[in-house]
């Protein structure tokens, strides 16, 4: 393990600590490593409160999914082909728990097809160098980091850094996420990835993904507290697939921001102004596309009729 660091994980909630300390000793109970991942760990690094709790276990993680549900008297909601799961507990926290794998994808897009591995793995199968640090949380080695991509100083330098240099072709909505991570945490592309996320982007990256899970990423995008800036650079860069953004656009927006809407109705009427353009037809047809539920669809329809 190069490079080793312990991070302080009492910095967290106590309520995360303490569900940590259980996972921990649960899986210490199994003989299994397991590891807290993702955007916690990155954002426990910057200072920044989070509360997504990411693990990875070396073995079962449905099994060892389905023990700690059953132990807190929690929902599970299983997705077997992937070996992923996510425990939702009545206290209002979400655990994702995975089993560390390999993912290889069979066409540029497309979904991976993942096999058993370890950390090591599955910190490389991660998007950026920032989300590939993983933290132990069994007992003697509790906030031990571990750090195989050199994450840790990309952190602290607030670099974003992709894993390897086809991480835009296996998934092009990768190019949406570096973005929206760059403008909510006043990062800077390091020069290559940045080099390489243009290249895809002449390629015409985003053909090889389905436009619902384009929307996905967007829809992110249209959660954060302000997503002008995401969208203006996704703009300069030729990124908005479906999507016009212009100063109209944007001057829209800044109202929406300003009527104090909040949670779904704030992001919807977000993607109501990006469509604002569009004759109803052409809107619906798109929406259709995206998988959007009825009752959001009425919604974001409802300012074009």
């Amino acid at each position: 393990m190069p490079d080793l660091k312990k991070l302080d994980l009492k910095k967290l909630s106590p309520d995360i600590y303490q569900l940590l300390v259980d996972i921990g000793a649960r899986a210490d109970a199994r003989g299994l490593p397991v590891f807290l991942v993702g955007g916690m760990v990155r954002d426990l690094i910057l200072g920044i409160k989070s509360r997504d709790v990411d693990i990875v276990v070396e073995g079962d993680g449905i099994r060892f999914a389905t023990e700690l549900a059953t132990r807190w008297a929690a929902k599970l909601l299983v997705h077997k082909k992937f070996s992923t799961a996510v425990i939702e507990r009545g206290d209002g926290l979400k655990v994702d728990v995975v089993m560390a794998r390999r993912e290889s994808y069979a066409r540029p897009g497309a979904l991976p097809d993942v096999v058993s591995g370890n950390i090591a793995d599955d910190l490389f199968r991660r998007d950026f160098t920032v989300n590939a640090v993983a933290v132990l949380l069994n007992r003697g080695e509790f906030g031990v980091v571990q750090d195989d991509f050199d994450g840790y100083a990309d952190i602290c330098n607030k670099l974003i850094r992709i894993m390897h240099y086809r991480s835009f072709i296996d998934d092009p909505t990768r190019i949406l996420r570096a973005v929206r991570y760059e403008k909510r945490l006043g990062f800077k592309f390091e020069p290559r990835t940045l080099s390489v996320l243009k290249q895809a982007l002449d390629e015409n990256a985003f053909s090889s993904v389905t436009p619902a899970r384009y929307f996905g990423e967007l829809k992110r995008i249209l959660q954060e507290e302000d997503p002008r800036a995401a969208l203006r650079r996704l703009a300069l860069l030729d990124g908005l697939r479906f999507f016009v953004y212009n100063p109209a656009v944007e001057s829209a927006f800044k109202e929406v921001l300003n009527g104090g809407l909040k949670g779904d109705e704030r992001w919807m009427k977000f993607f109501s102004v990006l469509i604002s353009s569009l004759d109803l037809e052409s809107a619906e047809e798109l929406l259709a596309s995206f998988n959007i539920s009825r009752q959001e669809k009425k919604k974001i329809l409802k300012d074009l009729i």
